[in-house]
């Protein structure tokens, strides 16, 4: 599923079982995005042998942050605030450990099953509960499914439909990495020898001259370094996410070799995020008066395809094969704004009416932005007596964002092929302590289309002007292509006792998309071109 979401709208009561497709060959049959491997997920059903079934299930962890940085208690405070004063004997408070509490993750499920052969329903609910390891940080969250499957018609037609729906609440959660906006910097940078708690219970103090609270520390705050307790207390945020996943296939058994089978589904993602900072926050974040940033956001995606599958013997020789196209379509909505340090007209007054929308301030708009993948594509696996088979896949795939190009037409093609046999089975290796030999060998093929917008004039509007892109288009554009090919080996010997996994791999990617600045007397700000070649091989074994 684009940008991975799926999995996080699921509860893990309701995963059946989770299947790995390394590697490009998979991208033949699920696309540009599937060029790394594929995860599939299939979820759970209702029972089908006449039976009710309740099950019930939770659990409590707790997390406590345990590999902390080891701090020095040698040189004290210098005439710079930092610790690189005199060596001398500290006391050793221990302000990191004090920083972090107990984390705590709650996670309560139940689930209903019934069915018969004819029909079967499933449903469950899941709540998850948490806080973090650092104060004001809490997550809560609800998943709701509903599966329903059915055959009809002698067992000719199957109906398959599911829903699933989410909801997530995510409260000041904590910066990954970076310096602005996290406290560790604070925290780790906070001089040795000190007590750090005078600066938790007083991360801020009354300023008469502005009639309000401000930042408390024992430096300057200027730029990234902030008091750590204000951060966590006077920098807030809040994420809400509603993910509703709505699916249905069919297929239809032609006859004992021949299936017809469609599949569609809808995903919807809505997100809110409100985000305050208190005036006196480092002027480098924020204006005087504070920041303010208010987004909404709006992703819905369609997915539909149909496939003719069929599943044939012949004696010694076994054939499945697929032939189908699909579509995916994707359209984005989203506004965002963003004092930045433009600040607000009264401080700490948080909604849109205060923002001050000068030149520093950011409103950004998404209305309808809309991509579109069409694709053709099918494979055959021919098998002889199960221990020889050889894989052929192929796709072609139609990306709305190669638009005015001229791959805009034909699209981008790759295939791959794959041979694997069983040797074990076809000769007797017996004598040589042999139980098991399985090798394989694989090239594939796969393309990567262009961001949206790339290949497509755009403006935008300030201040009332029109401003066009200042983007020089290319019409000689071409998807990024990567191939890769792949030998392997299995390898039992001595009844099972030595176990051997050997592969080797080598992918190259090229066409790779470049951003040229432009010389200012061309007129033009950039140029996005083709080039570059990166290589990716290795060996993988197992003992």
């Amino acid at each position: 599923r684009d940008g991975g979401d799926g999995i996080s709208n699921l509860n893990s009561e309701d995963i059946e079982s989770i299947s790995i497709l390394k590697g490009a060959p998979a991208a033949a049959l699920y696309g540009s995005q599937a060029g790394n491997g594929v995860i599939l997920i299939t979820t759970k059903k209702g029972k089908s042998q006449g039976q009710r079934s309740i099950s019930f299930s939770t659990s409590l962890m707790f997390d406590k942050a345990v590999s902390l940085p080891e701090m020095q208690n040698r040189y004290g405070v210098s005439e710079i605030i930092d610790s690189w004063g005199e060596r001398q004997n500290l006391p050793k408070n221990d302000n990191l450990k004090d920083f972090f509490s107990t984390g705590m993750a709650s996670i309560t499920s139940v689930s209903l099953s019934h069915g018969n052969e004819k029909l079967q329903n499933y449903f469950s609910y899941a709540n998850t509960t948490g806080k973090g390891i650092i104060d004001k940080n809490r997550l809560s969250k609800h998943n709701l499914t509903f599966r329903e499957t059915s055959t009809l018609f002698n067992d000719r037609l199957r109906l398959d439909g599911s829903v699933n729906l989410m909801r997530q609440v995510t409260k000041n959660k904590p910066t990954v990495g970076g310096f602005y906006m996290n406290p560790l910097v604070g925290l780790y940078r906070f001089p040795r020898g000190e007590d750090l708690t005078y600066y938790k219970d007083n991360f801020e103090v009354y300023d008469e001259s502005r009639n309000l609270n401000i930042q408390n520390w024992h430096t300057s705050y200027d730029d990234f370094e902030q008091n750590p307790y204000w951060i966590v207390n006077r920098i807030q945020s809040k994420e809400v996410r509603l993910h509703a996943i709505v699916s249905l296939s069919a297929s239809f058994k032609v006859n004992d070799w021949l299936t017809v089978q469609t599949r569609g589904n809808v995903d919807c993602i809505n997100d809110k995020l409100r985000q305050k900072f208190y005036a006196s926050t480092a002027p480098a974040l924020a204006g005087t008066n504070g920041r303010y940033i208010e987004m909404d956001y709006q992703d819905i995606q369609f997915y539909g395809d149909l496939m003719l599958m069929m599943k044939k013997q012949w004696g010694d020789f076994s054939v499945n094969g697929a032939l189908g196209t699909s579509l995916n379509d994707k359209t984005t909505n989203s506004t965002r704004y963003d004092s930045k340090t433009a600040s607000l007209y009264y401080a700490n007054v948080f909604n849109l009416a205060n923002i001050i929308m000068n030149g520093s301030a950011a409103l950004d708009q998404k209305i309808d932005a809309r991509r579109q993948l069409q694709s053709l594509f099918a494979t055959v696996q021919v098998g002889y007596k199960e221990s020889a088979y050889i894989d052929l896949t192929a796709r072609n795939d139609w990306f709305s964002t190669l638009a005015n190009t001229d791959n805009e037409r034909s699209g981008f093609f790759y295939p791959s092929v794959g041979v694997s046999a069983v040797v074990s089975e076809i000769v007797d290796l017996s004598k040589a302590y042999i139980s098991f030999l399985k090798v394989r060998a694989s090239y594939s093929e796969v393309g990567n289309p262009p961001m949206r917008q790339i290949t497509m004039p755009t403006y935008t509007i300030k201040d009332g002007v029109i401003n066009t892109s200042s983007r020089l288009l290319n019409p000689d554009l071409k998807p990024e292509r990567t191939k890769s090919v792949e030998v392997g080996m299995n390898l039992k010997m001595f009844q099972n006792l030595l176990n051997i996994d050997l592969t080797y791999y080598n992918s190259n990617t090229y066409n790779q998309f470049i951003n040229y600045t432009m010389p200012p007397s061309t007129g033009y700000s950039d140029y996005m071109l083709n080039g570059g070649k990166v290589n990716n091989w290795g060996i993988e074994a197992r003992l």
